[in-house]
């Protein structure tokens, strides 16, 4: 009777592992485990519709009591990415993986569940599911192995893909290079953060009361609304003129987020150098990072891909939305610069190793993260900095996500803007390249 009931007790598990290896009905016999290899690399769990493997949390199938039935179904898993840290040959031939999930240790599954599959795959995948076109960069070890991704197309009409040379406007990415300047000027004696506007813009409403500090900070009282000129504004003087006519004032020292507080430093870094605002950022910041792909709105290259503008509307991709060239050109020292995530990543990398500021300066322009936004990016706990840009009425979206000294993190620059909101999309992309790497 004993050893019937072992067989019935056995025949049940072999039910619940679903499609898996006979195994002898003694139960005191389990399986063995000849070899077992060190390994990782990327994978996803295919075919659970038809397979259903059993996930193991302990031990490989059956080789323990631990493990004689499955803790977790893999129809449960269709898809999922996880990472195969180790893998175990049986007694009797079958292999298993042992894998973990965003950095939580799962368990084991049969090898026949999973398909190799990379970071960059996983991320084009999840880019697609939200309708995103442009080009992403994911890292987790600074620049070392970086997953540089593209999606769909630069100009739909021409069937021009996006590459890794596809150039974006950028958007309010562009103000902490705005603020970077202020901050070198600063450490230069050229102007301190304590000046007042009214030192530089005396004919605005309550400059006495501003600071270039609260300036950066957003914190200076004064609004705007990102409107759009009757014509292009072909010079400086024209864009920060605009500004001036259009900005309000209200009570200063709270957080009003607004363009016309970098295009007002923007225009007070030129008032004290000389020079104007495009020459600052070539000599600045794009000559000393040797960069290849930035470029100021007015001066793009006449060969090359820029990328045009998109929306996903009624279903479908590649509706034209470019941005009003009227618009950028009110952009000064706000969103009015154009390029590519791993020129970018060069520019965040030059606030802190001296190329453009130090590491102190770097924490000054931040306000030494006493603030959620200081210095054109948002500071949170756990040392996580973020900034997205948009330009109204058009396809471009842009989004930074990553440590503060960008060891890890996600840059995200759209030509049509994804479905799901792009902080969501750009933080799920981040954990992605924090417990993956690109293989």
């Amino acid at each position: 009777m004993k050893k019937i009931v072992t067989i019935l007790g056995l025949t049940l598990a072999c039910a619940f592992a679903g499609s898996l290896p006979t195994i002898s009905a003694d139960a005191s016999s389990y399986l063995g485990i000849k070899s077992t290899k060190n390994t990782s690399y990327n994978a996803r769990f295919v075919n659970q519709g038809s397979r259903n493997d059993g996930i193991y949390y302990y031990a490989p199938y059956y080789t323990q009591r631990s493990a004689k039935t499955r803790d977790a179904s893999g129809k449960n898993w269709q898809h999922r990415f996880v990472k195969v840290s180790q893998v175990a040959t049986l007694s009797n031939g079958v292999q298993f993986a042992k894998f973990s999930w965003y950095g939580d240790k799962i368990g084991w599954v049969d090898v026949r569940a999973l398909q190799k599959f990379s970071r960059s795959q996983n991320a084009k995948v999840l880019l697609n599911n939200a309708h995103f076109q442009g080009s992403a960069m994911l890292f987790n070890n600074y620049t070392n192995g970086a997953s540089n991704v593209n999606v769909g197309y630069a100009d739909a009409a021409t069937k021009t893909l996006n590459s890794a040379n596809t150039i974006y406007p950028i958007a309010s990415l562009q103000k902490v290079m705005t603020g970077a300047l202020i901050v070198q000027l600063a450490g230069q004696g050229k102007l301190s953060l304590n000046n007042k506007l009214s030192k530089y813009y005396p004919g605005v409403k309550n400059s006495n009361k501003m600071t270039l500090r609260q300036l950066l900070n957003q914190r200076s009282g004064i609004d705007m609304d990102e409107s759009t000129p009757s014509s292009v504004l072909k010079t400086q003087s024209a864009e920060i003129n605009y500004t001036l006519n259009q900005l309000r004032v209200g009570s200063n020292g709270s957080f009003n987020y607004t363009n016309a507080n970098y295009t007002l430093l923007a225009g007070i870094a030129s008032k004290v150098t000389g020079q104007t605002y495009d020459q600052l950022v070539q000599k600045r910041i794009i000559a000393p990072l040797g960069l290849k792909n930035t470029y100021s709105w007015d001066n793009l290259p006449r060969s090359g891909s820029i990328a045009t503008g998109y929306s996903f509307t009624n279903g479908k991709s590649n509706n034209t939305n470019n941005a009003s060239q009227k618009l950028v050109s009110s952009l000064l020292g706000a969103g009015n610069y154009y390029s590519t995530p791993a020129d970018y990543y060069k520019i965040q990398q030059g606030l802190r190793n001296g190329k453009i500021l130090t590491t102190n300066q770097y924490y000054d322009l931040s306000n030494d993260y006493k603030l959620n936004y200081a210095g054109g990016l948002y500071h949170y706990k756990h040392s996580i900095k973020r900034v997205r840009g948009t330009l109204s009425g058009a396809g471009y979206e842009t989004a930074l996500y990553g440590s503060e000294g960008n060891k890890s993190g996600v840059i995200l620059f759209a030509n049509q803007a994804p479905t799901t909101p792009m902080n969501n999309l750009a933080e799920t992309l981040y954990d992605l390249a924090r417990y993956y790497d690109e293989n």
